[in-house]
C-alpha cells in the first residue's frame, strides 16, 4: 500500500497539510479498526555536532552520497526521492519516500507515510551505509525517565502503553543467533504485536525471550509497574512508550531507535512531540558529552597511559552473569560486518571469559577500546567522542545481552546523567 505524496509541493506547509489530512484519515481508520492508509511516522536521525571538532554535513550531502535525490522546499526542509519497487513487475524507479526537516546541524527528522516495514528498512539501510548518520537511541533509562516525568504525570484515566523487549539471541544455537541478529537489525520498529510469536509452524528456539506490553490506564500502570520490575528483570528493557495526545483522542508511539508513529488526528501535534523529543535527546547528549569530556580531563595520567588514550570509561555491570557459552557467542557475533551494536574490531582473547577489542564505532568511525567479561563491559572512548555511542551501547546491551544493568560514565551514574538532562531540557512546548 503506497500513498501518493504531493506532486511538486510549493512549500513545507503544503506538505504539513498533506500529512494532516493523512493523520485525520489514519485516526478514523484506527477508530473503525480498519487500516485504510499507512500511518504518518517520523525518524529522528543524529549526525554530528561541531562541538566534537568535526565539520557537519548538510542533508543534501549526506543523502546525496546514498543515491537519494534531494529537492529543497526551503533551506531546512527537503523532499527525498529514492529508488523503490513500483507496480506488479517490481521494477525500481525514483519516487518520493518522504521529507527531511533539519532541526539543527546535528539532528534531522525524516517524515514519511510509507508502510512501517518499508520505511523502517529504508531508514536502517541509510544508516548502515552512511557513517554520517545514526538513530537517536532512546535507551531503557531514558524511556523510563520520560515515563516518570511526563507520561505518568498525565491524566490517570488516559490510556498509555509500555513495551518491553529483551531477546537473548546469544543463548541460541550459533546458526540461529546469526540469523536472528541480522533480522533484528532490519526489522520494523513496530515489530511487537498482539499476535503470539509461537502461533505459527516455524521452529522456536529455547532461549530467554521477553516481548511484553502493558496497555492500560496510566493510573493502573503506575500502581503496578515498580513492583513488576523488581520481580522480573526484562521489564527494565523498555522498548517503546506511548504518549497520549494532548489535544484529544489518539496517541504517539516512541520506539528506542528514535521512531515516532502518529496515532492521533493531528500532524502539528505529532511534529511538536518530535521536536520535544529532539530537544530532550539533545540535552541528554550534551550532558553525556560534558560528563565524559570533563572526566577525561581529570583522569589520573597513569590511568590514561594504561588505556593508551585520553578518554573516559563507560562501565556497564550485568545484574545477571553470562554463561561462558553465551559470552563466547556474544563476542563472536557482536563484531561481524553487520551487527546491531554497529562496532568494528578484532577480539583478543585473554581468557575463556575475558576479551579486549581495539576497534571503531561505525558511526563517524570513532576509535573505541573495549574490555568484555561475563560480568560486564568497559568501553574507553576518546575525548570528543559522540555521546550517541554511549546510548547505543546501553540500549543494545539491555535488548540483547542483559536487561537489568548498572552503568556509569566515569564516576557518574548513567541514570543520573539522564535524569539531570531531562530536568533541564525545558519540557514540552506547543509550537502550533
Amino acid at each position: 500500500m503506497k500513498t501518493n505524496y504531493p506532486n511538486k509541493p510549493k512549500d513545507r506547509f503544503e506538505v504539513y497539510r498533506f500529512f494532516n489530512g493523512l493523520s485525520v484519515e489514519g485516526k478514523d481508520g484506527l477508530d473503525r479498526q480498519q487500516t485504510r492508509l499507512p500511518l504518518v511516522k517520523s525518524f529522528l536521525f543524529e549526525h554530528v555536532s561541531s562541538r566534537n571538532g568535526r565539520t557537519p554535513r548538510s542533508p543534501k550531502e549526506i543523502f546525496g552520497s546514498l543515491g537519494v535525490k534531494c529537492e529543497f522546499l526551503d533551506e531546512t526542509f527537503t523532499e527525498l526521492r529514492d529508488l523503490d519497487q513500483v507496480g506488479p513487475s517490481g521494477k525500481e524507479r525514483l519516487r518520493t519516500v518522504g521529507y527531511v526537516e533539519q532541526y539543527s546541524e546535528r539532528f534531522f527528522a525524516y517524515y514519511t507515510c510509507d508502510e512501517s516495514q518499508n520505511s523502517g528498512k529504508r531508514a536502517a539501510g541509510w544508516i548502515t551505509r552512511s557513517p554520517d548518520l545514526d538513530f537517536t537511541w532512546f535507551s531503557g533509562p531514558l524511556l523510563q525517565r520520560l515515563w516518570d516525568t511526563d507520561v505518568s504525570q498525565r491524566d490517570d484515566n488516559r490510556f498509555s502503553k509500555l513495551s518491553f523487549m529483551h531477546e537473548s539471541v546469544f543463548e541460541m544455537p550459533e546458526d540461529a543467533s546469526h540469523e536472528s541478529l541480522d533480522a533484528d537489525e532490519d526489522e520494523s520498529a513496530e515489530s511487537i504485536s498482539d499476535t503470539p510469536d509461537d502461533d505459527n509452524d516455524s521452529p522456536e528456539f529455547e532461549r530467554r525471550k521477553a516481548r511484553f506490553q502493558m496497555a492500560d490506564r496510566i493510573g493502573r500502570i503506575k500502581e503496578s509497574l515498580g513492583s513488576l520490575q523488581q520481580t522480573y528483570k526484562p521489564l527494565h528493557a523498555l522498548y517503546a512508550l506511548r504518549f497520549p495526545s494532548r489535544s484529544g483522542k489518539g496517541c504517539h508511539d516512541l520506539y528506542q531507535q528514535g521512531r515516532i508513529t502518529n496515532r492521533s488526528s493531528s500532524f502539528e501535534e505529532h511534529r511538536n512531540l518530535v521536536r520535544y523529543l529532539y530537544r530532550t535527546y539533545d540535552s541528554v547528549l550534551m550532558r553525556t558529552e560534558e560528563t565524559a569530556w570533563h572526566s577525561a580531563e581529570i583522569l589520573p595520567s597513569g590511568m590514561r597511559a594504561n588505556i593508551g588514550t585520553k578518554g573516559v570509561p563507560l562501565i556497564v555491570r550485568f545484574q545477571e552473569e553470562l554463561t561462558e557459552a553465551t559470552f563466547r557467542r556474544w563476542v563472536t557475533l557482536a563484531f561481524r560486518k553487520r551487527n546491531a551494536f554497529r562496532l568494528w574490531g578484532e577480539p583478543i582473547w585473554l581468557g575463556p571469559k575475558k576479551v579486549h577489542v581495539y576497534g571503531a564505532d561505525r558511526h563517524l568511525w570513532q576509535p573505541i577500546n573495549l574490555e568484555l567479561t561475563e560480568k560486564g563491559l568497559t568501553a574507553i572512548l576518546p575525548q570528543g567522542t559522540c555521546g550517541n555511542t554511549f546510548h547505543r551501547l546501553v540500549t543494545n546491551i539491555q535488548t540483547y545481552v542483559c536487561p537489568a544493568i548498572d552503568a556509569w560514565l566515569g564516576a557518574d551514574e548513567f541514570r543520573s546523567i539522564v535524569d539531570n538532562s531531562i530536568e533541564s531540557s525545558g519540557g514540552y512546548i506547543d509550537e502550533g
